[in-house]
């Protein structure tokens, strides 16, 4: 999946959609492979997973190159939002993953949100 560059999804639905593959980790992977793992932020919000990245080059002539990027992903329902974590591959693929519980016990919808580490590390996005 490619990175939405310059793009900003705007707007909270009603409800989260369910998971692809009940029971089964979910996974989204992200291109991100002009960016450094200390240039990425992903963070956990009213149940989206942001992703976001900011790169600043100085050039010889003395201006400035910026790239960024902001992508909103909805969490699935069966997904707590505590548990997603965050790997870079070597590609520069960035892997969010979280484990999916069953609906009978899912979690509330805090509007807090929190910071994911983001890991460098050999990872796979399937």
């Amino acid at each position: 999946m490619a990175p939405a560059y310059g793009t900003h999804f705007g707007g909270y639905p009603e409800s989260r959609s369910p998971a692809p593959f009940p029971r089964e980790p979910w996974k989204v992977c992200v291109n991100v492979h002009s960016f450094k793992p200390e240039e990425l932020t992903v963070k956990t919000k009213d149940g989206y997973v942001e992703v976001s990245g900011k790169h600043e080059e100085q050039q010889v002539e003395g201006g400035i190159v910026s790239k960024n990027f902001t992508k909103k992903i909805q969490l699935p329902y069966e997904v707590d939002p505590i548990t997603v974590f965050a790997s870079l591959s070597p590609e520069g693929l960035l892997i969010i993953e979280a484990p999916q519980i069953p609906p009978y016990q899912q979690y509330g919808e805090g509007s807090s949100g929190s910071e994911i580490p983001v890991e460098s590390q050999e990872a796979t996005c399937t």
